[in-house]
């Protein structure tokens, strides 16, 4: 499956940072797990993780983003649109299913991430 995010405003983290995610279906939790998120942009995020997600249009997977110890986490929801693996583990690029005032408040983290970690 051929996917790419084309977006003008990607922030790719110089370290990755580890992130909590649920992955829901059908209206029940799956799994409960941690991974590795790559770059992220208003819109979407890679993230890297040990754990098979399996491929479905029902799949949601939650986030908490918390980058900026000053600035109130974000919940967010996204849908997995393509995997590629790496040996043992797995990269997901998942579009986000975000508000424009989430989208706002995501930004402005992602901006004050990058000022602070230059």
């Amino acid at each position: 499956m051929r996917y790419r995010r084309q977006e003008t405003f990607r922030y790719i983290l110089p370290n990755p940072r580890i992130i909590p995610y649920k992955l829901i279906w059908e209206d029940k939790e799956l799994y409960d797990g941690e991974g590795l998120l790559l770059n992220v942009s208003s819109h979407g995020l890679k993230l890297r993780s040990d754990y098979l997600f399996p491929l479905s249009n029902d799949l949601q997977v939650h986030f908490v983003l918390d980058l900026v110890p000053t600035l109130q986490p974000i919940e967010l929801i996204g849908y997995v649109k393509h995997r590629n693996q790496l040996g043992t583990l797995y990269d997901y690029g998942i579009m986000l299913d975000i508000k424009l005032e989430e989208t706002q408040q995501l930004v402005t983290m992602i901006k004050t991430y990058a000022r602070e970690n230059k």
